[in-house]
């Protein structure tokens, strides 16, 4: 009875200490013949709602072939899809590896979780191997970091984008996408591409408003298999832009020639952007006639000016006109400024005999006479003589 007591003792004994050993999470199995030597995520981090695989790789190192009955991955946290796949598997051969493949769903808050991967051997042992899968719900960071003062309706104007990438894993095919609500752009998108950790890359959008809404430009991404989106907005309000060109005009004179008027002075380009096709004229009640109608001064860089002459008539009684300043910006957009030119102190030219053109003709005619008078005097006393 004793001797039967003490064999129940050693069993018991000998239960209790191989029971924790068998229950434990173990890499290696079948003495140290089969075991886990990779493990492949993807993504290699999850945001909420995204779907992946978890890949475990199982090698034979050993010299016989090792039979394999099942192979399940078991997790309380992450949504294991189709993990009856593997239900029936046979063997692997002596060197030679098998790749266990598993979808999952990252429908869970922030963490990092720990699924096991469980290979049931047909000899009553098994291996466990926990893979560690991270979920985070960052996404990707956008800014505007380049946009105009203020905004011109009709005017084109440039936008850069940057998207940043804070997470830990690379983000694929990052496309920046115009919303187009009140205004147009000259691209319809920019592809950036493959964005890695910390990493970021800009996009710049030629955009014209014509109403003043906010410009919606939304991003559009893959973590993995799985598409994600965010937006930015960019606020419009019409108004001045404080670098655009400038035109300034100065040291005008204005003087009276005949039946017109010519106009002399300096324009300048007080701005800080390039004056494109700067023209000179002038409007009503002014008439522009030859040689001077307008005055194309051409290009003016910022703080460069060049001199113009323009030529007008204007009609009797006219006390004031306006001289015309024309220029494009580097788009194309015409823009126009006016100054007006008193004709007080520049005289009213006269057309009336005797004046203007015809005071020489006067003068002629009466110095042929004095001459004449003098001629008869000296032949008058000549001839007395």
């Amino acid at each position: 009875m004793k001797i039967r007591y003490i064999f129940y003792s050693l069993v018991l004994l000998l239960a209790v200490s191989v029971l924790p050993a068998m229950a434990a999470d173990s890499a290696i199995t079948v003495e140290g013949q089969l075991g886990v030597t990779d493990v492949a995520i993807d993504p290699g981090v999850f945001m909420y709602g995204d779907s992946g695989t978890i890949k475990v790789t199982v090698t034979n190192t050993g010299t016989t072939p090792v039979a394999i009955s099942r192979a399940k991955l078991y997790s309380s946290d992450l949504t294991v899809v189709g993990d009856d796949n593997y239900g029936s598997v046979g063997s692997i051969g002596p060197g030679n590896a098998l790749q266990f493949t598993f979808t999952v769903t990252a429908d869970i808050t922030d963490g990092i979780y720990y699924p096991l991967f469980y290979l049931d051997l047909r000899d009553a042992s098994s291996l466990r191997y926990r893979v560690p899968v991270k979920v985070e719900d960052t996404g990707l960071s956008v800014s505007v970091t380049d946009r105009p003062d203020a905004f011109s309706p009709g005017k084109k104007e440039d936008i850069t984008i940057m998207v940043g990438n804070p997470r830990e894993n690379t983000i694929n095919g990052v496309v920046i996408t115009p919303v187009m609500n009140g205004y147009e752009t000259t691209e319809t998108s920019h592809f950036i591409g493959t964005l890695a950790p910390d990493a970021s890359g800009e996009a710049t959008f030629a955009v014209t408003p014509y109403e003043e809404v906010p410009m919606e430009f939304t991003v559009h991404y893959r973590n993995g298999m799985n598409d994600h989106t965010v937006a930015t907005t960019v606020p419009v309000t019409f108004g001045t832009d404080r670098k655009q060109a400038e035109t300034v005009l100065n040291n005008i004179v204005v003087t009276p020639e005949g039946d017109h008027y010519m106009v002399t002075g300096d324009v300048t380009n007080a701005g800080l952007e390039d004056a494109k096709s700067v023209v000179v004229t002038t409007g009503a009640p002014a008439v522009p006639v030859d040689p001077y109608r307008s005055y194309v001064v051409g290009a003016l860089e910022p703080d460069d000016f060049a001199s113009f002459e323009v030529t007008f008539s204007a009609a009797p009684g006219t006390e004031t006109v306006q001289l015309v300043t024309d220029y494009k910006d580097k788009d194309g957009n015409l823009y126009s400024s006016e100054l007006t030119l008193p004709l007080e102190s520049a005289g009213v030219p006269d057309d009336s005999p005797g004046t203007g053109d015809d005071l020489p003709i006067v003068w002629i005619v009466l110095g042929i006479i004095c001459a004449a008078v003098i001629g008869g005097v000296i032949y008058y006393s000549w001839k007395k003589k």
